[in-house]
């Protein structure tokens, strides 16, 4: 069966309900596993080599990903040699307040590094203040739903 790798970093909750509504759409796709982590916790590095699809997404801290995130990267990275990243697939997704979407691209700058090719359109959300503080849009949830569901349904064709 087909699996997809969810890794994301969270600090007020937008993203991790961007995480979610990614997981959701990649559930949408029958016979596809999804599995969603968040970095800084504790799981196998490994289980990269076992995903078909990786996700990444975090918030941005100065139009950079989290510090959690980036050690994260790094260490896939560092173990891209022993592993087996090339070529597969992947998206991005990511939200910000005030210092622009480039957590994105930074993030898709770091899948190409590691041999992961960008098979769905990024998402990037700005987190919008109301009433109960900051939130994302449906609008921004259903467009990480479409990303999941588009890296499931390439995946599930191979």
């Amino acid at each position: 069966m087909p699996k997809i790798v969810i890794i994301y970093d969270s600090k007020s909750g937008n993203t991790e309900k961007m995480a979610k509504a990614v997981a959701e759409g990649a559930k949408t796709v029958k016979g596809v596993e999804v599995e969603l982590h968040k970095a800084g916790t504790r799981f196998p590095v490994s289980i990269l080599n076992e995903a078909d699809a990786i996700i990444l997404g975090s918030p941005s801290k100065y139009g950079n990903p989290t510090s959690e995130m980036r050690e994260f990267v790094e260490c896939a990275i560092a173990r891209a040699k022993r592993s087996r990243l090339r070529g597969k697939m992947g998206g991005v997704f990511g939200s910000y307040a005030w210092d622009g979407g480039d957590v994105v691209d930074r993030l898709a700058e770091a899948m190409t590094t590691l041999g992961i090719k960008l098979v769905a359109p990024m998402v990037s959300a700005v987190d919008r203040m109301g009433l109960m503080g900051t939130r994302i849009d449906e609008e921004s949830l259903q467009k990480c739903r479409e990303l999941g569901k588009t890296v499931a349904e390439k995946v599930a064709k191979v």
